[in-house]
C-alpha cells in the first residue's frame, strides 16, 4: 500500500509540465541560449507545480479542501480551477518563445484537459491521474510520429508508467476501472483532436 501511494504521488499530473520540459531539453531538439535551460525549467516547475502546491496547502489550512488526497469530488474543483489559471499564465509566457512551440502546444492540451476535468468532476469522479497520463502520452505520440525519433523512448516509457500509475490508483481503491480507463482515453483522445484541428 505504501508503494502504491508513493507511485501515486510521484505520478501526479501536476509534475507533467516539468517532465515535458526536461524531455524537450534532453532530446537536444529544443535549445535556448547557453545557460537558459535551467532558467526555463525552474520557471516551468515554479508556475505549474510549486506555486499551485503552496496554494493547495493553504486551502487545506483554511479548510477549503478536506484532505490533500482530494478523494471527494468537491475537494477537486478549487485546485483544478487554480491549475487552469496557472497553466494559462504559463502558456502566455511560453507563447512568446517561438522555439518552444512544441511546449506551448502541450500546455494548450493540458489546459483543455484540465477544463474538461473540472466540468466532469462536477458530475462524476474521473481519474485525474489517468487524464493527465493520457494527455502526456498522446503528446509524446504526436511528437514521435512527427518524424522525431528522439522522443520514441519517452513515448514507450510513458505507456509503461501510465500502466503502473493506473495500477497504483486501483490498488489504493481511489478509482474504479471505468474512471481509470475513461480518464486515460479522454486525455489521449483530446490531444489527438486538438492536434487534428491545429492542422486545419
Amino acid at each position: 500500500m505504501k508503494t502504491a501511494k508513493f507511485i501515486s504521488i510521484i505520478g501526479h499530473p501536476i509534475f507533467h509540465p516539468t517532465w515535458m520540459m526536461i524531455i524537450l531539453l534532453l532530446s537536444g531538439i529544443t535549445r535556448f541560449t547557453p545557460g537558459n535551460d535551467l532558467t526555463f525549467l525552474t520557471i516551468t516547475f515554479s508556475i505549474t507545480c510549486l506555486l499551485p502546491v503552496l496554494i493547495i496547502v493553504m486551502m487545506k489550512k483554511w479548510n477549503v479542501i478536506s484532505s490533500f488526497e482530494m478523494e471527494e469530488r468537491d475537494d477537486r474543483l478549487a485546485p483544478l480551477f487554480i491549475m487552469i489559471l496557472f497553466l494559462y499564465g504559463t502558456i502566455r509566457f511560453f507563447n512568446k518563445i517561438q522555439l518552444f512551440s512544441i511546449f506551448s502546444f502541450y500546455l494548450t492540451t493540458v489546459i483543455v484537459v484540465t477544463i474538461l476535468a473540472f466540468i466532469i468532476t462536477i458530475f462524476w469522479k474521473i481519474s485525474l491521474h489517468a487524464l493527465g497520463w493520457g494527455c502526456f502520452t498522446a503528446s509524446l505520440f504526436i511528437m514521435t510520429t512527427a518524424s522525431i525519433r528522439a522522443y520514441l523512448p519517452y513515448f514507450i516509457a510513458s505507456i509503461v508508467i501510465s500502466g503502473i500509475v493506473a495500477s497504483a490508483r486501483l490498488k489504493l481503491k481511489s478509482h474504479s476501472n471505468a474512471q481509470i480507463y475513461s480518464g486515460f482515453a479522454m486525455g489521449f483522445a483530446t490531444v489527438l483532436i486538438i492536434f487534428f484541428f491545429s492542422l486545419l
